[in-house]
């Protein structure tokens, strides 16, 4: 999801995708990712990539003056021709106007900004085709941050209160009253307090921006409706592979304890020279969570990987 194209005076929902808790949900059935068929669709896809060439560009141009400072519009266009697109995407042109110079806009304030792109070839070579883009920008108001307050958008359970008070939650977004509205700050803020519930069990935790516009002041308040939902202990743990790696983490997780996932990523950093170089989570971590009773089953697989990235015992 996206900030809003356009936004009127009054309340509007923003949903950012960085709600998410960092580590993923995974089916209880593990399907191995060397059979036949995912080796067969991978292959062919491949192939069908390399038929077309990448979109590179190399000129951006505007068509009128903005009010934003050169900065602004120079991080865009450098930005732009260090990126590549998929030339097979027709609307890849759309996409930097929307991607790259909205929100390099939404970020220095102008939070209605609006962007939309032309592409003229200036030919192409063995492996991209290169192009002038030529931006309509249509900016809108500068906006600063206005109020900004926390709400529970349902009670803990238990007449439980929050674990966190309002000037820990405060001091995780990375804007204050006056300052220009950044929406890529608000996402900061958004991880920030993502990690920050995630450390206590409350993986499936959002935090969802609501916004109240003033046009004539140019301020723009928020509130966050936090949601903690379920909290989570550890079920079962299981590890494939080096046992040394089974007593390094046991202690970290423990069943029937509060799930911390960055107790995972601190694992993986202090034992990386142990680990097999080309292993990424989604390699060797994989979860089942029982939502009705609060519990995680883990299942962390270490092997090395082989060409194809399917596990394969150490020898």
């Amino acid at each position: 999801m996206r900030w809003p194209t356009a936004v009127a005076p009054g309340l509007l929902f923003v949903s950012l995708c960085l709600c998410c808790a960092p580590v993923r949900a995974q089916s209880d059935a593990l399907s191995s990712p060397c059979s036949s068929a995912q080796v067969e669709t991978h292959t062919a896809s491949v192939a069908a990539e390399s038929d077309h060439p990448k979109v590179i560009i190399d000129e951006v141009t505007f068509d009128a003056p903005t009010n934003a400072p050169n900065s602004v519009k120079d991080a865009a266009i450098n930005e732009a021709k260090k990126l590549e697109f998929n030339g097979t995407q027709s609307n890849w042109v759309n996409e930097f106007a929307e991607m790259t110079i909205r929100s390099r806009w939404q970020n220095d304030g102008y939070f209605s900004a609006n962007a939309t792109a032309t592409a003229e070839p200036l030919g192409s070579d063995f492996n991209a085709q290169h192009f002038r883009v030529t931006v309509h920008l249509d900016e809108g108001l500068q906006y600063h941050l206005g109020s900004l307050r926390f709400v529970e958008s349902n009670p803990f359970p238990r007449g439980n209160v929050n674990p966190f008070s309002l000037t820990e939650l405060r001091e995780l977004i990375p804007l204050r009253e006056g300052e220009i509205f950044d929406v890529s700050k608000i996402r900061q803020g958004i991880e920030a307090l993502a990690k920050k519930y995630d450390a206590i069990g409350y993986i499936d935790f959002t935090a969802v921006p609501k916004t109240e516009i003033d046009d004539k002041l140019q301020r723009i308040s928020l509130t966050f409706e936090l949601d903690e939902q379920k909290q989570y202990r550890i079920g079962e743990v299981k590890v494939v592979a080096d046992p040394g790696l089974l007593a390094a983490l046991g202690p970290k997780l423990v069943s029937g304890e509060i799930f911390d996932p960055t107790a995972i990523d601190d694992f993986v950093k202090q034992n990386r020279s142990s680990l097999p170089a080309n292993l990424s989570e989604r390699d060797y971590l994989h979860e089942t969570r029982n939502t009705r009773l609060g519990v995680v089953d883990l299942s962390f697989d270490f092997r090395a990987l082989d060409s194809r990235g399917c596990s394969e015992a150490i020898r």
